[in-house]
């Protein structure tokens, strides 16, 4: 808090660029002068403190003596800031009426002398609250300026940024650039259908050497952003992130500006849909499922439901894997023996080709309740984009920009979108194929099994984890398998 007995200045401040200096005359002796013979004329007594920037453009407010004014200001050290005119602290309003906020909030005095500007007079303040409503409006014609622009330039199928990988720009048009649009569905064949993770999958393509656009190496985050990306589906989005602040958040989505099927497609949209739902799973896989033995971070102990960690025993002539109860070992808590290794998949398998017969009538209601469930969400997800896209267009009428009969095939699109929900909302009308799906859970199953034998262990493990949580091993030849119900 400001002392009562604390001697404030007056901080005179002035500033020319080199352009400025050559078209217009101004020079910074003749912006002292005016500004002292004002404070002579005024009475004032208070010291005085020059703040020079000499060379700098308005257009930024990254000034070296503006900085410090700024400083010397939250320091409760300036009683009033002068300057010649409005111009001198910015050229942007915007920027202006944010100085000014900063000034006020530290009791400190705004006056530019040719305009006749005081923030300490009631004439002053009104002007300011003039100004604040012309910024505001400003800000909001800018808004509608790039919304516009944005939106005819989706329509049109132009790409404003850098083009994404698996994609080149010609002429602002994204075209598909083959080499990297194989990596891409590599990516989401190995995520989806594989069971891959985001590590997995940046260091299989780290091994290999395949880099990524700017010839960097894959990363955890690189996989996620490429699998979130709508644009491989043919969905340009735009205006989702706010990045006037430090840190970039998430716009609501009513403002995002969404145009379908408007780009090259690389990545099917329900191949792109099954992509979203597995990132949308809670990740709960221990570290131990990177383990290159088949069940290590599956096996449980049946005794005390610890993990079953790998080891070896016999001579050193003949040695075997073991798999041991991590609390016999740790801790010596749990009576639990260790069992061969060898043995143990393969009861696994042997219990996995029983499960494959009777598998796909124990979890059908399971996945039958997914199925719906995921379309229900999906058909919800159009619906909130449709009535979106239609609010939009909505207000592209009301300001003149489209015709009618577009706005009437934006509300027959809504109609019919609301119809579909509804549809899929009534159990009576869903259409699920009993049949194929239960075809499709045991050729899920059985494509574990054979590929387990013919593939290497960190990707059958990958294969594993799409159907099984944890394997429990309650005794010689005797396993439950648990199934990944989530």
């Amino acid at each position: 808090m400001q002392s009562a007995y604390h001697a404030r200045y007056i901080a005179l401040y002035c500033r020319v660029s080199t352009d400025e200096q050559a078209r217009e005359g101004v020079s910074l002796d003749e912006q002292q002068e005016r500004l002292k013979a004002y404070c002579r004329a005024m009475g004032w007594n208070e010291d005085v403190v020059l703040f020079i920037d000499d060379g700098y453009s308005a257009k930024s407010t990254e000034r070296p003596q503006l900085t410090k004014l700024l400083s010397e200001i939250k320091e409760g050290n300036v009683s009033k800031i002068m300057v010649t005119k409005l111009d001198r602290v910015s050229r942007r309003l915007l920027d202006l009426l944010m100085l000014i906020d900063l000034f006020m909030e530290y009791n400190v005095a705004f006056i530019s002398i040719s305009e006749s500007f005081d923030t300490n007079t009631p004439s002053g303040r009104l002007t300011l609250q003039v100004l604040g409503a012309v910024a505001e409006f400003e800000r909001e014609r800018i808004r509608e300026r790039v919304f516009e622009n944005m939106h005819h330039a989706a329509n049109q199928g132009k790409w404003l940024t850098q083009s994404p990988y698996g994609y080149r720009l010609e002429e602002k048009a994204l075209v598909i650039f083959p080499p990297e649009a194989e990596i891409v569905k590599r990516v989401y064949q190995q995520f989806v259908e594989q069971g891959f993770g985001y590590y997995a999958i940046a260091k299989l393509l780290n091994e290999e050497g395949i880099p990524s656009r700017h010839q960097k190496e894959w990363s955890i985050r690189s996989i996620k952003l490429m699998l979130s990306n709508p644009v491989y589906k043919g969905t340009l989005v735009w205006n989702r992130m706010d990045s006037s602040k430090k840190k970039r958040t998430v716009k609501e989505e009513e403002d995002w500006i969404v145009v379908e099927d408007c780009l090259p497609v690389i990545i099917e949209k329900e191949i792109w849909n099954k992509a979203q739902a597995v990132m949308e799973k809670p990740s709960v896989a221990p570290r131990a499922k990177t383990s290159p033995h088949l069940l290590g971070g599956f096996l449980k102990c049946g005794k005390c439901g610890s993990g079953m960690s790998i080891g070896w025993s016999g001579s050193p002539r003949n040695r075997y894997r073991v798999y041991r109860c991590s609390a016999n070992k740790n801790k010596g808590t749990c009576t639990s023996k260790q069992y061969k290794a060898d043995e143990v998949e393969s009861w696994f398998k042997e219990g996995l080709s029983q499960l494959c017969q009777s598998l796909p009538t124990m979890v059908m209601p399971f996945y039958l309740e997914r199925v719906l469930s995921y379309e229900t969400n999906q058909a919800e997800q159009k619906l909130r984009t449709a009535k979106n896209r239609y609010k939009r267009k909505v207000e592209a009428y009301t300001a003149g920009l489209i015709e009618m009969a577009e706005l009437q095939e934006e509300k027959i699109r809504l109609d019919q979108v609301e119809e579909e929900v509804n549809r899929i909302g009534n159990p009576r009308s869903n259409s699920v194929d009993l049949s194929l799906l239960e075809a499709t859970i045991r050729n899920q199953l059985q494509n574990i099994i054979d590929a387990i034998e013919a593939i290497p262990v960190e990707d059958a493990k990958a294969l594993i984890g799409t159907l099984v949580e944890k394997v429990i091993l309650l005794g010689e030849a005797y396993i439950e398998i648990v199934l990944n119900m989530t």
